[in-house]
């Protein structure tokens, strides 16, 4: 199972795009299934992988930073690993993403489980300061990670050789799963993979890309966000070389892949950048999905109805578990929470239309609708529509399933104290 960061659906061959960014996924999907309506469970890391390896969105009401949320969310759910593992496969992983490392719970299931992370005392002081959003440890955070090509800055073929190492020494089937940073801010790629930019455009722009992170309608003219688009792209194609690496070396293992984005990325739409700032429009939620050899699938569901991530669990189990079948239900749920403005997002997406809710400061601000005509959202519809009554009634019913699932949490809380 692999893992890309930040990954949008609309920068996959595969999926339309006029660029040529990942020919060996898009050969997956040709020769397996690609789905081409997958939806992220939320619009950042943390939450969104521990709805995937769940298989049920994460529902918290305070900052993503916090691990106490992803690990109660994973222990209470438990984890596709965890099922695995009980089946007799050895599990293992290679992941440099800090916000899916063990410190937030995700080494659940996995008898080895390698995120690069907390080496010394010092550096894990370092990272829980960052954390608590202190400037200084921040920048110190990423001095040292630029220096050493840890963490954002760690590349795949930096641990490739460690991967194989591990399959290599497995006697029992295994699953593995490896996260890619290396489509992530920032995108930093080899001088062989550098197409559609060059050395001093990829470290300008993101340069520019970090005074982007926390700012709300950026300033940003039509050629610098091509060429921060540029430098993503190069990105995205240096990272899908990852997996002819992994089907070379692999070769003697005949493995099935799974291949996803864990969300997408804002380049300027809706004056918004980047994944920091929690939204689920699509440019931060569709993403690509892709199994390298057919999957068993009941006859109401094909490659073009809404998927949520949540589903890959079962995808896995559909390959090991000749009992399983994958199922859709014809509509996604996405969540998440702003815990620096109090904003909570529920998105509620079909084939067709999507409705994006938002409450602020606990109380109910907008309800936006749109008829995906071109896939992404233009123009909302009316709110006295019937497909905006339609999706509105869904999606207070989740609202209403997330407070009841909070007051469950919060006695829970209570008790135990």
């Amino acid at each position: 199972m692999v893992t890309y960061d930040s990954l949008r659906a609309d920068h996959c061959g595969h999926l339309g795009y006029h660029r040529d960014t990942t020919p060996h996924l898009d050969r997956m999907a040709s020769e397996g299934v690609g789905f081409t309506n997958a939806l992220a469970p939320a619009s950042r890391t943390n939450p969104s992988m521990a709805g995937t390896l769940t298989g049920t969105p994460m529902v918290a009401r305070d900052r993503v930073a916090d691990p106490s949320h992803s690990r109660s969310h994973l222990g209470c759910h438990g984890t596709l690993p965890e099922e695995l593992s009980a089946q007799g496969y050895t599990t293992g992983a290679f992941n440099p993403n800090a916000y899916a490392s063990r410190h937030y719970g995700f080494d659940r299931g996995f008898d080895h489980f390698e995120d690069f992370l907390f080496q010394t005392d010092q550096y894990q002081e370092i990272f829980q300061n960052h954390l608590s959003d202190s400037t200084v440890y921040t920048l110190l955070r990423n001095f040292r990670n630029y220096l050493r090509r840890e963490e954002a800055f760690k590349t795949w073929d930096r641990y490739i050789d460690q991967i194989e190492e591990w399959v290599t020494s497995q006697t029992e089937p295994f699953f593995l799963w490896i996260f890619s940073l290396d489509t992530h801010f920032p995108h930093l790629t080899p001088r062989g993979y550098r197409t559609w930019s060059s050395l001093f455009k990829q470290y300008y722009y993101n340069w520019r890309c970090n005074q982007l992170i926390d700012e709300m309608d950026p300033d940003l003219s039509e050629k610098e966000i091509q060429h921060i688009i540029d430098i993503y792209d190069d990105s995205i194609q240096f990272g899908d070389v990852l997996l002819h690496e992994l089907q070379q070396r692999l070769m003697e293992y005949n493995p099935v892949f799974i291949v996803f984005g864990d969300h997408g990325e804002s380049f300027g739409e809706r004056d918004i950048y980047g994944h920091f700032y929690p939204s689920l429009y699509e440019e931060n939620v569709h993403v690509p999905l892709v199994t390298s050899e057919p999957i068993d699938v009941e006859d109401e569901v094909n490659p073009s109805q809404p998927i949520s991530l949540t589903k890959v669990p079962q995808i896995v189990k559909s390959f090991t578990d000749n009992n399983v079948s994958l199922q859709s239900d014809g509509w996604t749920i996405a969540t998440d929470y702003d815990g620096r403005n109090d904003r909570n997002l529920i998105a509620i997406r079909t084939k067709n239309a999507k409705q994006i809710a938002c409450w602020e400061d606990g109380e109910l601000s907008h309800i936006e609708t749109y008829a995906l005509n071109n896939a992404i959202e233009d123009d909302p519809v009316s709110e006295e529509s019937e497909l905006h009554e339609i999706l509105q009634s869904i999606l207070m019913r989740r609202y209403d399933h997330e407070t009841e699932l909070l007051s469950i949490q919060s006695s829970v809380s209570t008790v135990m104290e």
